[in-house]
């Protein structure tokens, strides 16, 4: 019985360009959590009211700092809309605010908008040619673009700027996969989780990378400590349970799909693998049941190797 191992991505500034994944990702990776919550109410009012409690002054400087202020704080609770809206004012008042540049652009790269990703970190560069966080922002646009050498060069100018870019090494990591250079995706994962010791999209990917040189005890390592840190990572578990399969652990691993299953009921490679196991141990019906089933979620049979 052979696995492959599910791809998928994890966060707003460092997911696998796999949309259909993406609904589905690990808690994300600008930080890689971006949970919408009611925390930053207040500060959203705040950035209402900048312009009735600045617009006397004409301070159109100061009201762009407030309303990009805003937008950060907005965009950290991942409520994008109201980010989008703060952004946007602030460039209404400063077209050439970097900070609402970059915010703007992490916005556009969320919702896999990569085009408008790559302009906005164009635009920074133009004007700040040494910004550590566009040269960042443009290597996410470029991996998601299918341009993964332009990705390195970028996320290397990043990490050359700011030694502390955690999402930098990251997005470095994954494109040097994708270029079939194992050994530089481990070193840039190790320094990543070393300034990120909780970034769950690095243990993932990286676990991800192990099972794919059958390295399982690793993959199994690293999908655990990506599952402690995010129990409600389902894609996880159907990774630690396709790997585990591999090893002959069919109960833990049936136990791992049946978990990623209660946590996302339409996880249609979570059906899958667990209809090869299902068939390994004899169960015909009940694996011809969740392949058809994940069939008729879209697993692309054909194409899983």
């Amino acid at each position: 019985m052979s696995f492959s191992q599910p791809s998928q991505p994890s966060s707003a500034d460092g997911r696998r360009p796999d949309k259909n994944a993406s609904k589905n990702a690990s808690k994300n990776a600008s930080g890689a959590a971006n949970g919408k919550t009611n925390a930053s109410n207040g500060k959203k009012k705040a950035g209402k009211n900048a312009k009735a409690s600045l617009g006397a002054d004409g301070n159109r400087r100061a009201l762009a700092e407030t309303f990009a202020t805003a937008g950060r704080d907005a965009l950290e609770d991942g409520d994008f809309e109201e980010a989008f809206d703060a952004f946007q004012r602030a460039l209404g008042y400063n077209a050439n605010h970097l900070a609402a540049r970059i915010g703007l652009g992490k916005i556009w790269l969320e919702f896999e908008e990569f085009e408008r990703t790559f302009e906005e970190a164009n635009r920074v560069l133009k004007l700040d040619p040494k910004r550590a966080e566009a040269f960042e922002l443009r290597g996410h646009s470029k991996r998601f673009l299918g341009d993964f050498e332009g990705a390195v060069a970028d996320y290397t100018q990043a990490v050359a700027l700011d030694r502390k870019a955690f999402a930098a090494f990251y997005g470095r990591a994954i494109a040097a996969d994708m270029l079939g250079r194992p050994e530089a995706a481990l070193d840039d994962f190790r320094a990543c989780l070393a300034l990120a010791p909780e970034f769950v999209p690095a243990y993932y990917d990286r676990g991800v990378l192990y099972a794919s040189e059958s390295r399982f005890a690793d993959a199994l390592a690293d999908y655990s400590k990506a599952l402690e840190l995010d129990p409600e990572f389902a894609h996880c578990f159907v990774a630690r349970g396709s790997t585990l399969a591999e090893l002959g652990e069919t109960d833990k691993a049936l136990a791992d799909f049946d978990e990623a299953l209660r946590l996302d009921p339409e996880n249609a490679d979570a059906y899958y693998y667990r209809s090869l196991v299902r068939r390994e141990l004899g169960d015909k019906a009940a694996a011809d049941r969740d392949r058809r089933t994940a069939l008729e979620l879209g697993f692309d049979e054909e194409n899983d190797v």
